[in-house]
């Protein structure tokens, strides 16, 4: 929580490729859950929920055995995480297309017909889920497609890659999120801790109202950032050169095939998955920087954002939750992502706290020790200043605190 309570990171290479790449096929840990997901909605039943219990509970078991994860290899298998993240999408796209398929008696597609043919009998595997299993179903897929907004997120960092940052548009927009290129690098990274950064959760501020901020605030942003990128270029606003237009585009198209499959059911399942989705996701953004800020014309520090370094939350997360060095070089790779030994550090997994942050009173009062932590070993006094002159409820450090300024 303060500077004293330091982690020293674990610095070695790895003797060969192969061994990189074998040291990190735990990152595959994602697309696993979604092959798995695909699997179970093929076989119907308790097969559209189950899997995703499964990966709940791997996650928080692994978290309490394993313990932290402080490694810093030399040499990462970059590739190897390039792979994986733009193999999401495909995995992800299947899910959905046979997930519509719950909400109808129909087969517009010949999807069903298609899978008879291979000896799959997907009528019966329809027949066999309940109502109950299919809205447990949404809510798997609403968490698989939350999760998955982690790869989005790295990838739309990658400014010199047209691929992925297109990836990133069509993952995002499984989340209602798809102009995420157009906002995180642009808003989020510039403004972080600022009280005009959408993406910074403030105290006393609740998840709900936090999503429903940084969403108007981060589409806003988005879209008058690209319109003003082509009145630059002395194109119209309204035109396929609009990047916002185009990104939004593919959530029309998502719903329009779910529509084509199963109807006003299908429409409305693809939104509650989303929507469950976009919460998920936000619900990450409010954890990473919750009650943290920083003064107009201060740095961007290690001290803005709060780190977790459980093994699971970070290799779900392609190593998201080592933040402050996120925040510090965003352009570095996900898999070169260092451990800041003097960075907050919270005592629980991002999914305990995602978790948590739903029920806004458990929340504050896991959240409160270490901000109070933060206040007394991180607080500058023009913070501590600040803080007293808005009312910002804080803790007043025990000793004068003579290292942070």
């Amino acid at each position: 929580m303060a500077r004293a309570n330091r982690i020293e990171p674990r610095r070695f290479r790895y003797s060969s490729p192969v061994a990189a790449c074998l040291g990190h096929l735990r990152y595959s840990l994602q697309n696993v859950a979604f092959l798995l997901g695909l699997l179970g909605l093929l076989l119907g039943g308790i097969g559209l929920w189950a899997p995703f219990v499964l990966f709940v509970v791997v996650i928080v078991v692994g978290n309490f055995q394993i313990g932290v994860d402080v490694s810093e290899p030399a040499n990462p298998p970059r590739f190897l995480h390039d792979v994986l993240l733009r193999a999401a999408l495909p995995l992800l796209l299947a899910n959905a297309f046979v997930l519509a398929h719950y909400f109808t008696t129909g087969d517009p597609f010949h999807f069903v017909a298609g899978l008879d043919s291979l000896g799959l009998d997907f009528e019966a595997a329809r027949a066999s889920t309940s109502l109950g299993d299919k809205l447990f179903g949404l809510v798997a897929q609403g968490f698989y497609w939350g999760v998955a907004q982690t790869a989005a997120h790295e990838l739309s960092h990658r400014v010199n890659s047209p691929l992925d940052l297109d990836l990133s548009d069509w993952i995002g927009a499984l989340a209602l999120d798809p102009a995420l290129r157009l906002h995180h690098p642009l808003c989020h990274h510039r403004y972080v801790g600022l009280r005009r950064d959408p993406g910074t959760a403030r105290r006393g501020e609740t998840l709900y109202r936090f999503a429903i901020r940084s969403t108007i605030g981060n589409t806003l942003f988005a879209a008058r950032a690209e319109a003003a990128r082509l009145r630059r270029m002395k194109r119209w606003t309204v035109s396929p050169h609009n990047r916002f237009i185009a990104a939004w585009a593919i959530c029309v198209l998502y719903f329009g095939v779910f529509f084509a499959i199963a109807g006003w059911a299908g429409g409305l399942a693809f939104l509650g998955a989303a929507a469950f989705a976009r919460l998920l996701f936000d619900s990450t953004a409010y954890v990473e920087h919750y009650g943290l800020f920083r003064l107009e014309g201060e740095a961007i520090s290690d001290r803005l954002s709060w780190d977790v370094y459980s093994f699971f939350s970070n290799t779900i997360l392609y190593n998201a939750a080592r933040h402050a060095d996120h925040h510090l070089h965003p352009m570095r790779h996900c898999a070169d992502l260092k451990i800041q030994p003097g960075a907050p550090r919270l005592s629980y997994a991002y999914i305990a706290l995602v978790a948590m942050s739903f029920i806004p009173p458990l929340y504050r009062r896991v959240i409160q020790p270490h901000l109070d932590g933060w206040d007394r070993g991180l607080a500058t006094p023009a913070h501590l200043a600040y803080m007293r002159e808005n009312d910002i409820p804080h803790a007043e450090p025990l000793v004068p605190n003579v290292l942070a300024a």
